[in-house]
Formats: C-alpha cells, structure tokens, sequence
C-alpha cells in the first residue's frame, strides 16, 4: 500500500462511486463503442497497473518493457509518417495531420511525446558507444516520438513538450552541482528557447512561422471567450455547480453540455454544437466527477512527483530517472490540460505511473515480498478461473466485436439497395453492451436509405424499415432518457419518412415528432438545431404561434444567427402575414452583425417573391 498505490485505488473508487450516482450510469459504466472508457475498461487498467508495479521490480525488466514499447511506438511514428507522403493512407482521409493506426491526431501526437521521453531514458542510461545497437535503438524511437509530436500537429501536445523539456533541464541544473560547465550550458538553452518562443510569438502572423507543423497552430490559438473550447470549459464550470461533489458520472458531460449550451456554439458552425467531452482533463474531470474525482486525479500527479522528490533526497533513485519522470509527468499533464484522455493515452499513462510507484518505493515493497511465501496452485482453481476468464472475454469483447462486424454488414447491404433488416435482427440479437450505438448507427443508415425505397416504387420495404427503426430508437429512448439525439433521430426519421411518402404517416407520427422534440427542448433549452425542427413541425400542424414563439426565443438568445431570422420570416409567410415577414426580412437585411449564408438569402429572396406574387393574385 504504497502512496501511489492509495491516490491510484482513490481515484478508481471516485470513478465507480460517480458511475452509479451521475445522469446516466450505463453510459458511465459502458461508455459507447467510440471511445470506451467507461468504468469498465478503467478497471482493467487499474489491475494492469496493479499487475505491473507489483511484478516487474528491476530496472533490466522494466528496460525491456520500455524497449518493446518504443519498438510498437515506433512502428505507429513510421506509419504516420508514410502518411505524410501518403495522406490517404490507412483512412488518413487526406489530412496533413497524422494518426496512423490510432484514429486521431490528437492521440498520434501524445503517443509520441511518451516515446520521446522514454527512448531518452532508455539511451542516458546507455553507454554512448559507436557499436552499442541498443543506444542507437533508442535515440532513433526518441526521434520518431519527437517527430510524432510535430507530425500529429496537437497544439497540446506541443505545449507538453515545452514544459517537460523544461523541467528536464531544470531538474539537471538542480541535480549536477558539481558539473558548472554543464549547469552553464543547460542555462544558456533555457534562455534559447525563451528567446526562440518570444520570436515565434511575436512573429506568429507570418506565413514561415505558421507553416510550421503544430508550431503555427500553437502560437496563433485564440483563447479569447469565443473560442469555443474555453466556452466548454465555461459549461463544465456550470456543470460542476450543479453536482460539486461527486459530477455527473464519467462520459456524461454530454448531457451537462446540452443542458447548459450556449447559442454562441452556432456562430463557429453546425461541428461545433456537439461535445461529449470539455475538451480539457482537468476540466472534463470537474464536470463528471465532482471535486471528490478531481482532487484524486490531481493528487495522482502530486503523489507521484512527491515520492520521485523523496526517493531522490534519500539517495536511492537514479538522477536520470528523477529527471525523466519529472519531465514527463508534468509533460503529459500540460498536453491533457487542452485534449482528453483516451485508450492509448491510458496506456502509456498507467504504465509509467506503475514504473514510478515501483522506483519511488522500492524498500517497501520488497520487505512485503519477503513476507510472501510461495504456494502451490491446484489445477482445479486455475481452471475455474480460466474458465471465467474465457466467459469475460467472450462477453465483453467477443460477442460485442461480433455485433458490430453484423451491423457493419447490415448497413453495407443497405447501401448496395438491399433490405438490411433480417442482418440487422441477426446483429441486434448478439449481446452487446452497445447495443444503443449499434441502433443509432443503423438507424442513420435507413434514414438515408428511405427515399431511395420509395423512389424506386419499394414503399412497403420502406415502411416496415421504418416501423423497426423507430421501435429501436425508442427502446434506445427508454434506455437513455436524457439524450436528446435519440429524441431528434425520432423526429428526423419521421420528417424523412413524412417528405418521402406523406400519405403512409398517421398524424399520430407527426405528434411523436413534436413530443420528441419538446421532450429534446427540455434537456437543452437553448439549442437551436431542436428550436428549428420543432417549430417546422409545429407549422405542419398548424400551430403558427408557437412556431413563431420558438424562432422569436431562437433570435433573442443570439440574433447573430441568420437562419433564425429567415425561419421566423417563412413562417409568417405561410401563415399568410405578408407585413410581418417582410419586416422581418427587412431588419435581418439592416443588421451588420447578423450571419446569413447563400441559403439563408436565397430562401429570403424566395419569399420576397412568393409575397409579391401572393399580394399581386
């Protein structure tokens, strides 16, 4: 029971305990079959965690984790950077910001700040000789970390590297009291690089600085009130009042984003009006695991660093291994301060705390070790618990990559123009935690896939598509209630199936869209995308004045957005108010901070038209 074997069990109890007293525990629990991360998996990486600092105990062991780490670190840098020759590489999708294998630049970049550190602590402890294989081994995995960094482009990433470049220089100039010479040179590249970042800011409008990969995007970051990661950060804030000790569950800062959004999220585009995440470590952790989470997060950090501090006093840790830790831990946590954590993050992330809990506390864990006498296992227990094992693993990763491989097939038949459904019903029949995903998924796919049906003279094919999918979506409604895209999925499928074929809707559908929205605008009140849809539907149903009330509140939250503006115009215009609309037309027109795209005037043109013509007839 060391410290940082406390603070580390701490933070996992923090976790469970707001799992099951947040918004939505499933999704806690589960989290979805995007990220994953959810009490679940956190759980296995504790017991890695557990598993490794209490296993590997030298430094010729922990050497070869290190090495075989660098080796698969390396091959991901390699592969990012053929992408770089190869943009379409492995689904790189053309982006001049790599991912690799890992899906994200964002990941690519913080992976490769971990093989930087680590292949310089692997060569440092090498003897720097011209046939020594195994030191040139880790200075070129360094350089490829180092490379990653850049290559990945992830502004946090690069700020981590700043930082835990100068604690390592720091921590040396501290360290090597008897080496003035050294100590001389390491101050003159700290005031290097404060001269290098001063130049780079100053000059941060010119086009050689912002060609520089990740640099540029760095040095030019708004972090005014507008950008819209600060305006996350703003709502965590407001979550986090709400539930201040224990948040709202891990991966639930959805929902406390759609209940505390601000319409200002619209004015940097439809992409920035969805986060499932603060887009912040710090405070995503705040939001969904209250003040309990965040002080055991945090004291994962500071417990850490205190005992590397001890161990060093006491004369019993390696200078290089003080520094480099130093350097990294306070690297890793600048890079998250700006990002999120994710798999692969938390793999490197556990496994180099096990390695500082390990080399910070080395006495007490071999004096329990000779406490430890070994025991004979009989076969009977290891097969019980290999039979458990195997059932784990079958449900949890078996069964659920199986039902994803049969969606995958599903929705690929439905784009082909098949039916889809009988392999959807073989899908949704194999048990998975993420199940609700695999609707979602599937549901977006007949949507889409609906008028095609019915332009092809297949209307029954696409009536009975639509009747599974919304019995789906409302088992996924039931399952999480306070998630306001199933609700709108409910809505737009409906919008799709009524403009596709109006005459196989009862108006009892048209009704389940607008509940569907009004219950959406409920845990999202200030959301334009459901003030929109609903009051679209509220003028199918003839329901004029509340359409009309929904886009007035839309305007008055931001009159900054022009399609409010040109809705509320349209309804006035049905509803036969030809003075009205065009009055409102009129003052959209007149104002200068108002956001109207080609649409946008089009549409307005469009009724100046039809008004002009109504009024003529």
């Amino acid at each position: 029971m060391t410290p940082v074997n406390i603070v580390v069990l701490l933070f996992f109890v923090s976790f469970a305990i707001s799992t099951f007293v947040g918004a939505d525990w499933y999704r806690s629990f589960w989290d979805n079959h995007e990220r994953m991360l959810g009490l679940f998996t956190i759980f296995h990486y504790v017991i890695y965690y557990l598993i490794i600092t209490s296993v590997v105990t030298e430094w010729k062991e922990w050497k070869w984790f290190f090495r075989i780490f660098l080796f698969a670190g390396s091959i991901v840098m390699f592969i990012g950077l053929l992408q770089k020759f190869n943009p379409e590489l492995l689904l790189n999708r053309g982006s001049d910001r790599v991912s690799a294998t890992l899906g994200n630049s964002i990941y690519f970049s913080g992976y490769g700040l971990f093989l930087m550190f680590v292949g310089y602590l692997l060569a440092i402890k090498e003897k720097a000789k011209k046939y020594n294989p195994w030191f040139w081994y880790a200075v070129v995995g360094s350089l490829l970390g180092l490379w990653g960094v850049f290559g990945g482009g992830a502004r946090g990433a690069l700020l981590g590297l700043v930082a835990g470049l100068g604690v390592l220089i720091i921590s040396y100039i501290f360290n090597l009291k008897e080496h003035k010479t050294a100590k001389q040179g390491l101050s003159v590249l700290i005031i290097l690089g404060v001269v290098v970042i001063g130049l780079l800011f100053n000059f941060r409008q010119t086009s050689f600085v912002q060609s520089i990969p990740a640099v540029g995007r760095l040095v030019n970051t708004d972090v005014s009130a507008t950008n819209t990661r600060v305006m996350a950060w703003e709502v965590a804030i407001d979550a986090w009042k709400e539930k201040p000790v224990f948040g709202w569950g891990p991966n639930n800062y959805y929902f406390a984003y759609n209940k505390y959004y601000l319409p200002e999220f619209l004015e940097h585009g439809w992409g920035e009006t969805w986060f499932d995440n603060a887009h912040s470590v710090v405070m995503n952790t705040l939001a969904v695991q209250g003040g309990f989470g965040i002080l055991f997060y945090l004291g994962i950090y500071v417990v850490a660093l205190i005992m590397l501090w001890r161990g060093h006093k006491k004369g019993g840790l390696d200078t290089h291994v003080v520094a480099v830790s130093f350097a990294f831990l306070i690297a890793h946590f600048v890079s998250l301060v700006t990002v999120f954590d994710n798999p692969t993050s938390y793999l490197y992330f556990f496994f180099f705390f096990a390695f500082v809990n390990q080399q910070s506390s080395p006495n007490e864990q071999n004096s329990t070790e000779k406490k430890i006498k070994e025991k004979d296992i009989s076969y009977g227990l290891m097969a019980v618990v290999g039979f458990v094992i195997f059932l784990l693993i079958y449900t949890t990763n078996i069964n659920p990559a199986r039902a994803n491989k049969a969606t995958l097939v599903a929705i690929q038949s439905l784009n082909r123009g098949e039916n889809g459904l009988e392999l959807y019903k073989v899908a949704s029949s194999i048990p998975s935690p993420h199940i609700n995903d695999i609707r979602n998924d599937f549901a977006n796919s007949i949507a889409s896939a609906i008028p095609n049906y019915i332009q092809h003279g297949e209307k029954d094919k696409a009536n009975e598509m639509f009747n599974v999918v919304l019995e789906e979506l409302k088992k996924n409604r039931i399952l999480h209630p306070l998630d306001i895209r199933v609700n709108i999925q409910i809505a737009q499928l409906i919008q799709v199936m009524l403009q596709a074929n109006p005459s196989s809707l009862q108006p009892s559908m048209v009704s389940l869209a607008e509940e569907s929205l009004e219950k959406a605008l409920k845990y999202s009140p200030k959301r334009q995308q459901i003030f929109y849809s609903l009051s679209a539907i509220k003028m199918q149903l003839g329901k004029f004045d509340e359409a009309k009330d929904l886009l007035q509140k839309s305007i008055v939250d931001d009159p900054k957005i022009g399609e409010g503006w040109w809705r509320l115009a349209l309804v006035h215009q049905q509803a036969k108010e030809y003075d009205q609309a065009k009055a409102v037309i009129d003052e959209a027109l007149s104002r200068e901070d108002i956001s109207i795209d080609t649409r946008g005037h089009d549409i307005m043109n469009s009724i100046l038209t039809q008004i002009s013509t109504d009024t003529k007839k």
